[in-house]
């Protein structure tokens, strides 16, 4: 790059990436159906042509949005999880590293519980490889912890939505806990922040496995 121009390649790159953050707004805002590709071109600042050129049609720009943000969850829990490590730091490391996921996209529990809600029909198999990747992280975790006696033995896809199934149901319900908030305030309910929530999750179903 000279005189702080953009390659070809890195400006073809934020397209990209402009694409795709755009139409992760839009899908969180109306789901697969409601999405539209002119909406998504207009957000992203580009035609309805450049989506199809460098993406696809809808339903490969939705598999592209979920494969981002899955294949390089899978890769990064993967990483972060020490094979030294007792079962139950592993165990804390996997519920970290899924509160980071939600973090680092901030739309995707809306897209995901409007994707359950529709009955998940478009998830298909590269989506779905990208998931098993990180149920097989989950799945490890559990197996060694049951080895070592430390975990009693369950099935690894229910402590896997015991997780994620809280963390992105606290995501969407904001509007719902500050009624919560407001009307039990008497009774003991107090406002949690997402750190507040990770930390009870931990507990919790660290005492649930343990033996």
């Amino acid at each position: 790059m000279e005189n702080g121009k953009k390659s070809l390649k890195e400006k073809k790159v934020e397209t990209i990436r402009h694409i795709l953050d755009a139409a992760t707004e839009v899908f969180a805002d109306a789901g697969f159906a409601g999405a539209r590709i002119d909406k998504i071109a207009e957000r992203a600042g580009v035609n309805k042509a450049m989506i199809y050129y460098r993406i696809g049609d809808k339903e490969a720009l939705y598999t592209e949005v979920l494969h981002n943000v899955f294949g390089d969850a899978a890769e990064r829990i993967a990483r972060n999880i020490e094979q030294g490590q007792p079962p139950e730091e592993k165990l804390k490391n996997y519920v970290m590293n899924m509160a980071s996921l939600l973090e680092r996209h901030p739309y995707l529990p809306h897209i995901m519980m409007r994707e359950m809600a529709s009955g998940a029909h478009h998830l298909n198999e590269v989506i779905a490889t990208d998931l098993s990747r990180i149920l097989g992280v989950i799945s490890g975790i559990l197996d060694d912890g049951v080895k070592k006696g430390a975990f009693i033995r369950t099935d690894p896809l229910i402590v896997h939505m015991m997780v994620i199934g809280v963390m992105l149901l606290f995501r969407v319900s904001m509007p719902v806990r500050e009624i919560f908030y407001t009307l039990l305030h008497d009774k003991g309910i107090k406002k949690s922040s997402f750190k507040d929530m990770v930390g009870e999750i931990e507990k919790l179903v660290l005492r649930a496995l343990k033996v």
